[in-house]
């Protein structure tokens, strides 16, 4: 008698192989763990049973037989099924309470590399100061709409949160269920269909496009800040980098003539290598040896309690240079934008934001793609010298003769 349990997709074809083969007794797919085949003696035909967790004991039901019943028609109906034969709990196995649920999310997420770090710190973030003490303790039974807009919408409402960060929450919540219904962990999702709009009206659009024009402005705020927020987005504005490059930079990948992001801290996860201008060489100078006499001697530009400070910490800063509803990534869109208007080519301008090429591209060009992102990097440091830089950052002048040993020059000012 053939024993164990073959696995694979569960169609006709599949079906009819793995009882020609006369290995397995039993097969399964994972999509739909409730059910289980299991072969005739013969093997011309199989049991369809249903496998459900009752009480805390494994019940098995034969509900068909293959190949009498259309083995395609069975599973799209099981869903039903399930859900007739439940007891009200629309929920399978461990999820009980809506906490189960949410832990069960985080787990799944937590080492997914295709989800951003930032993005899967802010869903543990907003399950555990919201949606946990909120809704955790309801069980799935009792999760509707009304529950939604009741227990989460209007509690986060009386709290004062904005409506677009109960957006966000709502939009979280709708991400778990979601999820666990296309694994088939839930048979239904008993809040698909509902929109944060059905409870709240959202803000206006808001104007967050960074214009050139707003350059006067936006230097205007930087100068008034304090010395690592000024340098941080002081070093975006030249290079284009995104916010959680910037903030991990470490001293050690400005060697020479480069700033090396790895691999590791780039979005599309391949190394990136920014030359530097004679401007920014001067500038990071400057910002070191502020850095030893104020700070310490530190690994990182921007330093926290143990590593780069958070990106929590870099956002707060973002917020505090904003003169409009502008995201640190508008930066990086101003910043290519200008690229584009002073007549960079675009192949060059896609790799100095770190855009990914073609393979035989990168390759076969790489000397000249180095040699333009030089001199489109000079170019648009000297355009934004001459639309007023220097007011946030006078070390970058030409031939400038400020005393670098100076703490009170103008960007070191009100540090102690």
């Amino acid at each position: 008698m053939a024993s164990g349990v073959d696995v694979s997709k569960l169609n006709d074809s599949a079906l009819r192989r793995w009882l020609k083969g006369g290995i397995t007794r039993d097969f399964r797919d994972l999509r739909f763990p409730e059910l289980r085949l299991r072969a005739n003696a013969d093997r011309d035909k199989a049991s369809v049973f249903l496998v459900l967790n009752i009480g805390g004991e494994t019940k098995w039901e034969k509900i068909a037989t293959w190949p009498s019943v259309c083995i395609k028609t069975l599973t799209n109906d099981l869903p039903v099924m399930l859900a007739k034969r439940s007891t009200g709990n629309m929920v399978i196995g461990q999820f009980e309470k809506l906490a189960d649920l949410l832990n069960w999310y985080q787990a799944h997420i937590k080492n997914n590399s295709t989800y951003s770090a930032s993005w899967r710190s802010n869903v543990a973030s907003l399950i555990k100061c919201h949606l946990m003490p909120r809704l955790g303790m309801m069980r799935l039974s009792e999760i509707s709409f009304s529950e939604v807009d009741t227990h989460l919408v209007k509690t986060m409402l009386q709290d004062e949160f904005s409506p677009n960060y109960i957006r966000e929450a709502v939009n979280k919540l709708k991400v778990a269920f979601a999820a666990a219904a296309k694994l088939r962990l839930l048979n239904t999702n008993p809040i698909a269909g509902y929109q944060v709009t059905d409870s709240i009206k959202l803000d206006g659009a808001r104007d967050t496009r960074l214009f050139e024009t707003d350059l006067t402005e936006l230097f205007i705020r930087l100068s008034a800040e304090l010395m690592p927020v000024q340098m941080l987005f002081v070093l975006m504005m030249m290079f284009g980098t995104r916010i959680n490059e910037t903030r991990q930079a470490r001293w050690e990948y400005f060697a020479g003539d480069t700033w090396v992001i790895p691999a590791s801290h780039a979005k599309n996860k391949q190394e990136h290598r920014l030359p530097l201008t004679e401007s920014a060489r001067v500038l990071l100078k400057r910002y070191k040896l502020w850095q030893l006499k104020h700070v310490g001697k530190r690994a990182y530009l921007f330093p926290g309690m143990a590593g780069p400070i958070s990106i929590r910490t870099a956002h707060k800063w973002n917020t505090h240079i904003r003169f409009k509803h502008f995201t640190s990534h508008d930066l990086r869109i101003l910043f290519r934008t200008m690229v584009a208007d002073l007549g960079v080519d675009t192949m060059i301008g896609e790799r100095l934001v770190n855009h990914a090429l073609p393979v035989l591209l990168r390759t076969y060009v790489k000397s000249t793609l180095d040699k333009g992102m030089s001199q489109a990097l000079e170019q648009y440091h000297a355009y934004l010298i001459d639309r007023g830089f220097s007011s946030v950052a006078p070390e970058i002048l030409p031939r400038s003769n400020i005393d670098y040993e100076n703490p009170q020059s103008q960007m070191a000012s009100g540090w102690v």
